[in-house]
């Protein structure tokens, strides 16, 4: 069952590009099969990895899930479709998940 803060793989931008989002549709939606367009938040590994944090992102690293040092881009909510998981990887941690919801209502005023 998906969870809100899960970590998807979806076919996004291409097929052949894809990358994990961050699943922020609330739990009684992600759980839900009957809801097939779920909502996420894009990331992507840092490149060069010791880049600088842009105004937008969050970083995300092995304590959520990742590898290597990689960004949660918080500007742009994409919709996909549940059918269209490739993977889940596991969640984001919770000091993570407060990182997040602050840069989102900075970003967006909430």
């Amino acid at each position: 069952m998906l969870r809100q803060w899960d970590i998807v793989l979806v076919p996004y931008p291409t097929e052949s590009n894809p990358h994990y989002l961050i699943l922020i549709s609330p739990d009684y939606l992600a759980g839900n099969e009957d809801f097939q367009n779920l909502n996420g938040l894009v990331c992507s590994t840092i490149r060069p990895p010791d880049r600088p944090i842009r105004s937008h992102e969050v970083f995300l690293d092995q304590a959520d899930s990742f590898e290597n040092k990689t960004a949660c881009r918080c500007h742009l909510i994409i919709e996909f479709a549940r059918e269209d998981i490739l993977q889940t990887r596991g969640q984001v941690s919770l000091n993570r998940q407060l990182a997040i919801k602050r840069k989102l209502r900075e970003i967006f005023a909430l």
